[in-house]
């Protein structure tokens, strides 16, 4: 019942429901007390009609009259009667409904009561309490079905604008509601697709930027690394190299992850042996252990493969601990190495740009894995983040089987 659908569905029977057992308590109400009123004055006629004929009956009471002391009228129409009024009463008589009726003879000596069976009023009355409650279940039947036509209709609405926020959400920036109408849903809509775009446009922008940035970078950096490639191999010089490699690395980086984001990179697609693959990339680094499990040829684009290793590598190397063990099997390569992992927070967000900030796993610009993850989507797979139960992160390379 956690579904809004079966929900207004449940509020629309329980409406209509209640709207029905309404209505049919008045009408059941009402038609009983018109029934009654009715037997009452039937039963009242039927003793007038015996008064008419006392006159020619007396001393002996009329045949449609109650003999004279007959137990079964209630006292309370008797004291009626006494009082000189005329008189009816509702009620039972050995086990079936009556209604009595009473008045005192035209001579003033002697009453007169008369007996007529309410069984076929209540016949009628239970024959309406049960066409009531029929109604008032198909009332609800009715609801239930129109909420559920109409839910159904606000929730496909409802769950189409969450998938696109989710598209969204994904990195599908261009994806839109679209919903028509003018309803609060389509207000919602509407809002999310302005929100969407106004996202689109400023991650666009940052990203235009990022690639401006980088571009502008390179030409000066290159010649900065030649002139630097010139100074003495002294301390100094080393120093200066150094810092003049990371600039450029990051700018380089910061390319590739312009061109990844733009969606215009593609692989060239080879078949390669995958555990040998992974043994070349690696390269007899004693921190490095490989295991092959059924590993085959796949159909991969072998520079972007090893550029998703060596960024995924590094990063174990330089914020984990070793040794780190790979273990290739037929379309997975995962990587785990023995430090202390990713943190909560980190794990969800750790192959976005630019994410850093876990002291458990040092410092950094944040680019390794982005490209990483980036180079996966566009062999077709994806890099997936964990933490092994013993300790230690887990970094899965998943390829697309031929």
């Amino acid at each position: 019942m956690s579904s809004l659908r079966w929900r207004l569905a449940l509020a629309f029977a329980l409406l209509a429901a209640a709207v029905a057992g309404a209505v049919g308590v008045v009408v059941y109400e009402v038609t009983a007390g018109d029934l009654l009123s009715r037997a009452r004055a039937t039963a009242v006629d039927q003793v007038q009609a015996a008064a008419l004929i006392y006159p020619l009956t007396k001393p002996s009471l009329p045949r449609s009259a109650l003999p004279a002391g007959d137990p079964s009228v209630p006292a309370g129409l008797r004291a009626t009667v006494r009082r000189g009024l005329v008189g009816s009463y509702s009620g039972t008589w050995n086990g079936t409904p009556v209604v009595w009726a009473g008045r005192r003879t035209p001579d003033g000596r002697g009453e007169l009561y008369v007996r007529d069976s309410y069984a076929p009023q209540r016949q009628e009355l239970a024959d309406l309490r049960r066409t009531l409650i029929e109604s008032a279940a198909a009332a609800a039947a009715t609801g239930a079905l129109l909420g559920l036509l109409l839910a159904g209709r606000l929730s496909l609405r409802l769950r189409r604008a969450a998938a696109t926020a989710e598209r969204v959400t994904a990195g599908e920036l261009d994806a839109r509601i679209r919903a028509g109408g003018h309803d609060e849903v389509a207000k919602l809509g509407e809002a999310i697709d302005r929100m969407a775009e106004a996202m689109q446009l400023r991650i666009e922008r940052e990203r235009q930027f990022v690639a401006d940035v980088a571009h502008d970078l390179r030409t000066p950096l290159t010649g900065l690394k030649t002139a630097a490639s010139l100074l003495p191999a002294d301390e100094v010089g080393e120093a200066v190299r150094g810092r003049v490699d990371r600039l450029h690395g990051l700018v380089e980086d910061l390319l590739e992850i312009s061109r990844l984001d733009s969606g215009t990179a593609t692989a060239d697609l080879r078949r390669v042996d995958l555990g040998a693959f992974v043994t070349s990339v690696v390269g007899g680094s004693p921190d490095v252990v490989v295991t092959t499990n059924g590993a085959s040829e796949t159909l991969v684009d072998p520079r972007r493969l090893e550029r998703v290793i060596a960024n995924v590598l590094e990063n174990a190397l330089g914020h984990g601990a070793p040794p780190v063990e790979i273990a290739v099997s037929p379309g997975l390569i995962a990587l785990r190495d023995h430090g202390r992992g990713f943190s909560g927070p980190l794990l969800a967000r750790a192959a976005e740009r630019f994410t850093t900030g876990d002291p458990a796993r040092g410092g950094g610009i944040g680019l390794g894995l982005a490209i990483a993850s980036g180079q996966c989507h566009v062999l077709g797979g994806e890099l997936r983040l964990a933490n092994h139960p013993d300790g230690g992160a887990v970094v899965t390379i998943v390829l697309p089987q031929a």
